[in-house]
C-alpha cells in the first residue's frame, strides 16, 4: 500500500512540473536573450532595411510582427533589434502597435526612449558591417493580452554612419511567426514588405486561470494521499493512542 501511494505522488509532481514547465516557460534559444518570448532568427545574409536615427541616412524604423496565442498573457520586460552598425549608438526608441493594416499608421499599444540600451555584437556579420543587438531593458507596466503586434526598436546614432536591421529566415527563432510571414513596414505601412527582420520582445507568461486551476487539482490529490497515507481520511494530523500500535 505505501508503494502504491509513493507512485501516485510521484505521478502527481511529474504532472505539476510538467503544467508548470509549459505554462510558464520563458527560456530562449541561440542568439535570444534570456526570457525572450518572441525573437524573429538570426541574420540570414541576405539582406538588410534602414533602422535608425540621427544617422547618415535619413530617419527610419523598421516593424514586424508577433504574436500572442491564444491563452496567453505577456508581461513585457525588454525589446531588442539585431543591427549592423556603423554609427555610435547614443539611444534607442522602441514601440509596439496593433491593428497595423496597409495606409493604416496603427495603435500605438507602448513605447518608450532610453539613453542607455545595451549595445552587444552577436557574432555575426555582413555587407562590410559587425552586427549587434540593441536592447531595451527595465520595461515594466506593459501586458499584452492574446493578438498580433508590429515591434520596433531603432537605434539612435551621433550623426554619422549607418544602422540596418538586418533580415532573417527563422534561424533559431522563439514564439510565432518565425521569420517567415512578410508582414514587416518601416516607417508608413503600405504596401507590407516581403522580407522578416531580427528583433524580439522578452518577458514572463501569466499563467491562465485554468492553469491555476489544474496546479490546484494536482495540490489537492498530493494533499489527499498525505491524508490517506496517515491513516485519517478526514485530516492531515492523526493522534497515536498511547499503547496502541498502527497496523
Amino acid at each position: 500500500m505505501k508503494n502504491k501511494y509513493q507512485v501516485a505522488a510521484r505521478t502527481v509532481l511529474v504532472a505539476l512540473a510538467l503544467t508548470a514547465a509549459f505554462a510558464l516557460n520563458t527560456t530562449a534559444v541561440a542568439q535570444a536573450p534570456p526570457g525572450s518570448l518572441w525573437y524573429n532568427g538570426d541574420f540570414n545574409g541576405v539582406g538588410y532595411h534602414a533602422n535608425g536615427h540621427n544617422t547618415s541616412d535619413p530617419p527610419d524604423a523598421v516593424h514586424d510582427d508577433f504574436i500572442i496565442p491564444t491563452g496567453n498573457v505577456w508581461n513585457i520586460t525588454g525589446v531588442f533589434s539585431d543591427d549592423l552598425l556603423s554609427t555610435v549608438v547614443t539611444g534607442a526608441i522602441w514601440d509596439i502597435r496593433q491593428g497595423c493594416s496597409v495606409g493604416n499608421g496603427c495603435t500605438l499599444i507602448a513605447g518608450g526612449f532610453t539613453s542607455t540600451p545595451t549595445v552587444t555584437p552577436t557574432g555575426r556579420s555582413g555587407f562590410g558591417y559587425i552586427e549587434y543587438m540593441v536592447e531595451v531593458t527595465g520595461i515594466s507596466g506593459v501586458t499584452l493580452t492574446p493578438g498580433t503586434y508590429w515591434l520596433s526598436v531603432t537605434p539612435l546614432g551621433n550623426d554619422t554612419g549607418h544602422s540596418f536591421d538586418t533580415t532573417t529566415s527563422g534561424a533559431n527563432c522563439v514564439g510565432t511567426p518565425c521569420g517567415n510571414d512578410g508582414m514587416s513596414w518601416f516607417d508608413s505601412v503600405g504596401p507590407f514588405n516581403p522580407n522578416d527582420f531580427s528583433m524580439g520582445v522578452i518577458g514572463s507568461v501569466v499563467p491562465e486561470p485554468e492553469t491555476w486551476a489544474l496546479l490546484g487539482t494536482g495540490l489537492g490529490a498530493l494533499l489527499l494521499i498525505a491524508r490517506k497515507r496517515r491513516g485519517d481520511p478526514s485530516s492531515c494530523f492523526t493522534r497515536r493512542l498511547p499503547g496502541k500500535r498502527r497496523k
